[in-house]
């Protein structure tokens, strides 16, 4: 340590200048060559509950986000902006928004990797996004340029509709009115036009109810104020290590329901087959 210093003491204030020079020049040469800024285009799920406002209806916060909303630093640089907006059905009351944003993120080639706001972009990691003045935190589900290890297959499935009623809890069939509702033929759309659920065939009959005799027996009877409803569906999903989803998320599997909704109706019938391609 002694030594060392002894060294430094004899440095001239030309020496000390240099040394300065080069280290700011591997600083510089660091900065430059190993991070630079960049463009990149991501998805972004954004949920209900992650969304925060000040003068808007929750009922309606989907309807906020549209194509060219911003995010700007201090000096009024644009750091985010949204290229498109699709949105799903999950509830009657709640929808599942994705956002398209182009980021201007930090790529370090040393982790190969890029960063937002100091924190890393990487699939399936949360980002918080001052779209204008609506205040996001979504998560990051798609990035261009990184493969997508999802395939999309169409599948084949049977459904039934059910609905359990404290009236009739021996059966499980639904109202007549809902019944007539759905028809073959009928498609379930988002909102970029493409088919996600197409209701192949349709078979309704009265539903079945157990009764219990006085002596104990029980019986199979028809209740003709209630239906059964038996669906069978073709569902555009999305595979990934020998499993679907429904609207990225949504598990196909045999006793999960899954979301229909149409202008008209909202109905989510009980997977009780699927048909593999």
């Amino acid at each position: 340590m002694r030594k060392g210093l002894d060294i430094i003491k004899k440095f001239t204030t030309f020496d000390k200048i240099l040394i300065l020079l080069v280290i700011f020049g591997v600083v510089l040469f660091g900065y430059t060559f190993l991070r630079k800024s960049t463009y990149i285009t991501v998805t972004v799920k954004v949920g209900e509950d992650n969304v925060l406002w000040t003068h808007w209806s929750r009922s309606w916060f989907s309807q906020l986000f549209q194509n060219g909303m911003q995010e700007k630093d201090g000096l009024g640089r644009v750091n985010a902006q949204v290229k498109s907006v699709r949105s799903y059905d999950i509830w009657p009351s709640q929808k599942a928004v994705y956002l398209t944003i182009e980021l201007k993120t930090v790529y370090s080639r040393s982790t190969d990797q890029y960063t937002y706001k100091g924190l890393a972009v990487l699939i399936g990691s949360p980002i918080k996004l001052y779209l204008d003045r609506v205040f996001v935190e979504g998560l990051v589900t798609h990035i261009d340029g990184v493969k997508d290890p999802r395939e999309k297959k169409a599948i084949i499935a049977e459904a039934q509709l059910r609905e359990e009623s404290p009236t009739f809890s021996e059966t499980s069939g639904i109202k007549q009115y809902l019944a007539d509702a759905l028809s073959i033929g009928q498609k379930i759309y988002d909102d970029q036009g493409n088919i996600i659920i197409e209701v192949l065939d349709i078979k309704v009959e009265d539903a079945k109810r157990l009764t219990t005799t006085s002596d104990g027996r029980t019986l199979v009877s028809v209740n003709p104020l209630r239906k059964d409803v038996y669906l069978k569906l073709k569902i555009n999903a999305f595979s990934m290590q020998n499993r679907y989803y429904l609207f990225d998320d949504i598990p196909l599997l045999i006793g999960q329901t899954i979301p229909i909704n149409t202008p008209m109706i909202s109905v989510y019938p009980e997977i009780t087959k699927i048909i593999l391609p």
